[in-house]
């Protein structure tokens, strides 16, 4: 039981740092949307894609990796420090020349209302992501969610903060919020180092570089690190899709939706964070099975009430946070929000499968959901423009839940209602967490 409220703690505190989140995120998103127009909107959601593609790409599955080894204690910290540092540097130079290369020879198909300039001044954000993502999942890796949860806000915050100083202060437009954007993530790779330096004693060397820990982080990552990419594809072609066949003001529109669509699943990322280091390092088939059905239960009912909240309050979200302007926004949000309810349930089975050591379960069901998103799209956009887009999106989200909840069934033996349907005893769970918060 002690374990149980330890999860059940570091999911609250990871819940709590995530609604946090979630409101400085919609600050932005309010700041951009208003301040840059549909239009500007999309190109920003063009230019900082960009180089999240590259990151995604040529991570190696180091990141996942990380989290897997260090949960498990199988790895000295300070060869993950380093070889962290020397990984991410050494990819986010790849990932620079790949990045130029591809602007050089695609930049008419890919980037045909952004400013050629700011694409490549996107390219200065890469070092910066590549090590946000390599850092960050070792604090997930030690379970050290306090510090994990505040970074996360920090780089909103810092996001935010140069957004408003670029954007509204100095009125520099769409320059500003993608400066916003590079600056925000640097500053947020420095307190990282700084805090795993002073609270884990680490130290860097170059000489400390371990080959053998590199192959087995690789050997693990890379069949997570196919799925994440493919799921990543699967997330985001429409929007180069989008940009190719329709216009950036579409791109804007699309985007705020499923910015905000997105924020449904944070149920499903603040236990997910939990659960993917408490799998991995739990050895007992029962308990695993037993605290991803507790989670991917809840998580669904919660989400289902939290989509239905938002599919009638649609209309005044949308305009309270962007504007007018923004007119086909509340239809596509209303489309999309089943298949965001379905997705946060994916993706905390997701955690569970990876953590049990089968990435590769994940990564071809991942190829599979990108390719049918694609085809879908190549067929609906032309045709329906973005509103088709949108019914892409449900399709692709429902299609790959069952698929996944199959898989999930068949890996671990557990029923569907149990781990879809709540239970009388859930009701305890809620009841002990009110407790403790009525006595803080």
């Amino acid at each position: 039981m002690s374990t149980d409220r330890s999860f059940l703690k570091n999911s609250f505190i990871t819940f709590t740092r995530q609604v946090s989140n979630i409101v400085i995120g919609m600050l932005l998103l309010s700041v951009l949307g208003k301040y840059l127009g549909d239009e500007g909107f999309g190109n920003y959601t063009i230019l900082t894609l960009f180089p999240t593609v590259l990151l995604t790409f040529l991570t190696l599955g180091v990141n996942t990796s990380t989290i897997y080894f260090v949960s498990r204690k199988e790895v000295d910290l300070n060869t993950v420090f380093n070889n962290n540092i020397i990984i991410g540097t050494l990819l986010s130079i790849i990932s620079i020349l790949v990045g130029l290369i591809a602007v050089m020879f695609f930049s008419e198909q890919l980037f045909k209302d952004a400013p050629i300039g700011l694409v490549y001044l996107s390219l200065l954000s890469v070092p910066f992501l590549f090590l946000r993502e390599y850092f960050q999942t070792v604090f997930q890796g030690l379970q050290d969610f306090k510090a994990f949860n505040t970074l996360m806000v920090q780089n909103q915050l810092s996001i935010l903060s140069f957004a408003v100083l670029f954007v509204i202060v100095l009125d520099l437009g769409l320059r500003g919020a993608l400066s916003a954007f590079i600056l925000g993530n640097a500053i947020t790779v420095v307190t990282m180092i700084w805090k795993l330096i002073r609270h884990h004693q680490v130290s860097f060397r170059w000489n400390s570089f371990s080959w053998e820990y590199f192959r087995k982080s690789v050997n693990y990552g890379l069949k997570a690190h196919v799925s994440n990419f493919a799921s990543f594809l699967n997330y985001r072609t429409v929007v180069f899709i989008l940009s190719y066949f329709t216009t950036g003001s579409a791109v804007g529109r699309y985007s705020a939706a499923m910015n905000l669509g997105e924020r449904l699943s944070i149920f499903a990322v603040s236990f997910s964070s939990v659960l993917y280091p408490k799998i991995s390092s739990t050895n007992s088939e029962a308990d695993r099975n037993r605290i991803t059905s507790i989670v991917s239960r809840n998580v669904f009912l919660i989400t289902i009430l939290m989509a239905a909240t938002v599919f009638f309050m649609t209309d005044f979200i949308v305009f309270t946070i962007f504007n007018e302007g923004y007119v086909e926004t509340p239809l596509l949000l209303k489309i999309m929000l089943p298949g965001f309810a379905l997705l946060a349930v994916e993706k905390v089975l997701s955690n569970d499968i990876a953590g049990r050591g089968r990435p590769e379960l994940n990564m071809w069901l991942s190829i599979y959901n990108v390719i049918f998103n694609v085809i879908l799209n190549l067929f609906m956009v032309p045709k329906f423009g973005v509103t088709g887009a949108a019914v892409s999106t449900t399709i692709t989200y429902f299609f790959s839940f069952i698929l996944k909840i199959v898989i999930f069934k068949r890996l671990t033996g557990e029923s569907y209602s149990n781990f879809l349907l709540i239970k009388k005893s859930d009701f305890l769970i809620y009841k002990t967490l009110l407790q403790k918060i009525r006595a803080r």
